[in-house]
């Protein structure tokens, strides 16, 4: 099909649409009731002006240059300009590469003495009228000269008051009339309900200029035309209107052209494929991952191919957003920098954020820590220990790793360290297997209730007379006994849940996120303790030599069991709370006694004594942000050593199995940071 032949087939199908064309007011939109809306609506139909979807086109805003010289190439169907056109600042990744470079084929648009076109620009009322006069010459209309009184016309050269008189004399520009008096604004920026209805006048004015198309000799074979992209597989811009994330219509094929575009768009705030945010500027994003009816936790790997898993994280979990692109995100967990896979992840844009985690003091100086589910749309609250003391009463901080506390900017403001979630479970207790049990029967009195979950805890809970036990375990297999009953109180609902009241099970042993009702059932309670503290403990997360070794202690995401004991990222900050509500109430003999530490260098060696043969070496390379959660030790001596270092004398974290140097080990004091 020839050029003129698919200018006239374009404005057959607006002589059409003229006569068919019905203003329909929709509430979502923001158009209806607009000057511009009966044209926006027919250029829109035409596929000539594209708008930000769910009926958003933005009247109001300014247009740019590279946007109207696509809104013309659209209506004047132009053909694709060949090789050899360029701008030095219009790049393929451009959102209008394309038509700018077919307006410019035919003189539609010039560019700059340096080469550019400035494409993001704004573009003026006179050159707005200086591009349609020459959409007047491209279709062959007649030079139409009109008689112009406006006010402020004169200050002009030319050229430019040549090409507004065509303008007007064509009805396509209108001036403004002020006091009786008619001004044409030439260098106020255009709008884009004003390109609308210039570029829908020009068609309707050319309809009954243009001379009859001449046919072609012989009729010309259509060209094939290639496939259309399938939604799913365009890139969309995605901007935020009235609370809600709305698509830019116009798609980009190539991930790589939409990234650009949404670098140099500043209202843009995602990128979408399909109807899935793939990219944000700012904000948060959470796991949703579902897998045959079943929610997947969220796996967070070290590297980009997704072959070295780091942890994982609950479904509907909040997850620190770093950066992403259309194969991957890069993410924090807890303190770990790693990544994820987009068909794991949510995203929620910092303009669209509603709800979220967010740390406070609360009024008795208790650390207490806020956290939402984004897919349950659900909150809970739970303490974990003393406040900092940089922290105010009331005020909203923020954490990913319950460690490093940031105000809502995301600016760090201090560090912080909960006690109890870094203890190591080596430690012993102060509390006797009387005083334990003094507490779970004080605990299960404040929950005891006629129906429900603690339906008469006070005697059917499978922690009643678990003290003795509990200290005769931390003896035997060196597993702190407060720490165990805190674990127990924690994934038990206090001895109440159904895997405790008909399995004997108390830790959730073998129950998982994808299959709850699951879990090893037990002769009696005790096996239970007894397996959590040599199977899991002793074996895999307590014991450097473990398959699951991260420290030993309840930690985070970053350090310690949290890493591979549970999904959910608060656990060790739980944990921690019922330790120190325990401790609380039975007079805090346990807080604070001993010298916490962790270690500051990937790679520590823990030797048998100051310069001394390696006992074993903490593995993991990854320490956290800024270095600050490597593995806890408790620090318990010191000595300098002939090195001219002061050496520290630590509780050694080897399973008592394994252990051959008293229980104790050492560590080159610069290789440890002190923590409380």
């Amino acid at each position: 099909m020839t050029a003129r032949l698919k200018i006239f087939t374009t404005l057959l199908v607006f002589t059409l649409l003229l006569a068919s064309f019905a203003q329909s007011a929709l509430a979502t939109d923001d158009i209806t009731g607009n000057t511009h809306e009966k044209e926006i609506r027919e250029l829109a139909a035409l596929g000539i002006m594209n708008g930000y979807g769910n009926g958003i086109y933005k009247p109001h805003a300014d247009i740019t240059r590279g946007q109207f010289a696509a809104l013309l190439t659209r209506a004047l169907n132009l053909e694709p300009a060949p090789e050899g056109i360029s701008f030095t600042d219009l790049t393929k990744r451009s959102g209008v590469y394309n038509e700018v470079l077919a307006a410019a084929n035919v003189g539609l648009i010039t560019g700059y003495l340096d080469g550019s076109f400035k494409p993001d620009a704004p573009i003026s009322r006179m050159h707005m009228a200086v591009l349609v006069k020459r959409a007047m010459v491209f279709l062959q209309m007649r030079e139409k000269p009109a008689t112009m009184n406006f006010e402020d016309i004169s200050t002009l050269i030319k050229p430019y008051q040549e090409a507004i008189s065509n303008n007007v004399a064509y009805g396509i520009f209108h001036g403004e009339t002020i006091n009786g008096k008619v001004y044409f604004r030439p260098l106020e920026n255009a709008t884009r309900g004003h390109a609308a209805s210039v570029t829908s006048r020009l068609l309707a004015a050319a309809l009954g200029e243009r001379p009859a198309p001449e046919p072609p000799e012989e009729p010309e074979e259509e060209p094939e035309k290639p496939e259309t992209p399938v939604e799913s597989n365009l890139f969309h811009l995605g901007y935020v209107v009235d609370g809600k994330l709305v698509k830019q219509e116009y798609g980009h094929k190539d991930y790589a052209d939409a990234a650009s575009s949404f670098s140099s768009t500043p209202t843009a705030k995602a990128i979408i494929k399909g109807n899935d945010i793939i990219q944000i500027k700012s904000g948060v994003l959470y796991g949703d991952s579902v897998r045959n009816g079943v929610k997947q936790v969220t796996t967070v790997y070290y590297d980009t191919r997704f072959t070295q898993q780091a942890t994982y994280i609950e479904h509907g979990r909040e997850l620190r957003y770093i950066s992403s692109n259309a194969d991957y995100v890069k993410v924090q967990a807890g303190g770990t920098i790693g990544y994820v896979k987009q068909n794991e992840v949510n995203f929620v844009p910092y303009e669209m954020i509603t709800n979220r985690d967010y740390y406070i003091k609360n009024k008795w100086g208790t650390l207490e820590h806020y956290q939402y589910n984004y897919v349950n749309k659900s909150g809970a609250t739970h303490s974990i220990g003393p406040a900092p003391a940089e922290m105010a009463q009331g005020v909203k901080h923020y954490s990913y790793d319950g460690v490093n506390f940031s105000d809502e900017k995301g600016k760090t403001l201090f560090q912080h360290y909960p006690y109890f979630q870094y203890q190591s479970v080596r430690s012993k207790t102060s509390y006797t297997a009387e005083e334990l049990d003094s507490f779970i029967m004080g605990r299960l009195a404040e929950l005891n209730s006629s129906s429900g979950t603690y339906k008469d805890a006070i005697t059917r809970s499978k922690l009643i007379g678990k003290g003795k036990y509990l200290i005769e375990t931390q003896n035997k297999y060196n597993v702190n006994a407060l720490f165990i009953l805190a674990a127990a109180m924690h994934e038990s609902a206090y001895g109440m849940s159904a895997n405790a009241q008909n399995k004997n099970n108390l830790f959730g042993i073998k129950v998982f996120d994808s299959n709850p009702d699951a879990g090893e059932m037990y002769t009696e309670p005790e096996d239970s303790i007894e397996a959590f503290a040599v199977r899991y403990m002793n074996t895999n997360y307590a014991n450097p030599l473990g398959l699951y070794a991260n420290g030993a202690a309840p930690g985070n995401k970053t350090s310690g069991f949290n890493v591979k004991y549970a999904s959910d990222p608060t656990w060790g900050s739980k944990i921690a709370g019922h330790m120190f509500r325990a401790d609380l109430a039975l007079g805090k003999k346990d807080i604070n006694k001993y010298q916490l530490a962790l270690t500051n260098t990937p790679l520590t060696n823990v030797r048998d004594q100051p310069l001394g043969n390696k006992l074993y070496q903490y593995n993991r390379t990854d320490l956290g942000i800024n270095n600050s959660l490597g593995y806890p030790v408790i620090i318990i001596g010191e000595q300098k050593a002939t090195d001219n270092y002061i050496w520290y004398k630590v509780i050694s974290d080897l399973n008592p199995n394994d252990d051959k140097n008293n229980g104790v080990a050492w560590i080159r004091s610069d290789l440890l940071t002190k923590i409380n």
